[in-house]
């Protein structure tokens, strides 16, 4: 299988020609923004936000969520998300390493366990104590497992579309990984041309693709284009084959609510249920027309359902 693909891959990689990366101030003057943050930490500046009200009482935080974006995206996947619920809660988003403005990792570590371990430098730094956190794909890999090893810092998880378990072989998921993981591959992913790959992956993560703006595949494209962002996909589709840790699922002791998308092609609908069934004290809701980013194609009715679930309420159609 791995030789077929690449047999197929390389040879449409190496007549597309070549893409250079783009200069790193011209992709800030972009798509940093009025409330974007850079945080010196780790031999990097990391890309965040944090957004929402002011204490009302003096050393009285409001509630807080951390919010983890998935494979090839950035912080702006939560814009919806962040206008929705800044006005009554915390909102924290960043790039992760090696997606968006962050830009890679000087270690090349881009594990499960490196990637949480960041996180908790992150969460001191910025000053996060105890607080809700939402992933998405990827994103909700990182979530669950730092939920995991701090029960006591995480007050609510929320799961979208997360990575969990083995996806099985044939998936538009696994394809894409696999593709990724090859050495030659990735290398070659280096300098081709990607809008068409960006376009047709983002078209395959929508329910609905008419969503697909030639705006959102350009926000894409430009911030896989940072420099070093290219190379660092093929590192972290390399740094774990199968994800870790899911059979822990059922030691979690943290509320949570699963969001998943009925028309996603990326992981299967059945890993919802698994979450499900393995993560005691969780609800399962389901949105038949979305695709793998729901909070992305739909901000108000997925952010309206999180802020429900983290208010204690009961959200519609849960299971």
């Amino acid at each position: 299988m791995r030789r077929r693909l690449l047999l197929l891959v390389a040879p449409l990689l190496l007549l597309a020609g070549c893409q250079t990366d783009l200069a790193l101030v011209d992709l800030k003057a972009r798509w940093a923004g009025p409330s974007s943050r850079f945080l010196p930490m780790d031999g990097i500046e990391v890309h965040w936000r944090d957004e929402g009200p002011a204490p009302v009482v003096a050393d009285a935080e409001p509630p807080a969520i951390l919010l983890l974006h998935g494979t090839g995206s950035s912080l702006h996947t939560w814009d919806g998300w962040a206008r929705q619920m800044s006005p009554t809660l915390r909102v924290v988003r960043l790039d992760l390493p090696g997606f968006g403005l962050t830009g890679p990792h000087p270690s090349g570590d881009y594990s499960g366990t490196a990637t949480v371990d960041f996180l908790e430098r992150f969460a001191d730094a910025a000053g996060l104590k105890r607080f809700a956190i939402a992933g998405n794909s990827l994103g909700g890999y990182y979530a669950w497992r730092f939920a995991l090893r701090h029960p006591d810092r995480v007050s609510a998880l929320v799961l979208i579309d997360a990575v969990g378990y083995p996806i099985e072989p044939g998936t538009s998921g696994a394809i894409a990984l696999e593709l990724a993981r090859m050495p030659v591959v990735s290398e070659l992913m280096r300098f081709a041309p990607i809008r068409g790959i960006v376009e047709r992956s983002l078209k395959d993560t929508y329910g609905d693709d008419t969503k697909v703006t030639p705006d959102l595949v350009d926000r894409y494209e430009q911030l896989m284009l940072r420099p070093g962002n290219r190379t660092a996909m093929g590192d972290r589709a390399r740094a774990e084959r199968r994800p870790l840790g899911w059979q822990r699922l059922p030691e979690l002791r943290v509320p949570t609510l699963i969001q998943w998308g009925g028309a996603d092609r990326w992981v299967p609908i059945s890993h919802a249920e698994r979450f499900r069934k393995d993560i005691p004290d969780s609800r399962l809701v389901f949105y038949p027309a979305l695709g793998h980013l729901p909070m992305e194609e739909d901000p108000p009715t997925t952010a309206r359902d999180a802020m429900t679930f983290l208010r204690g309420g009961a959200v519609p159609g849960q299971k």
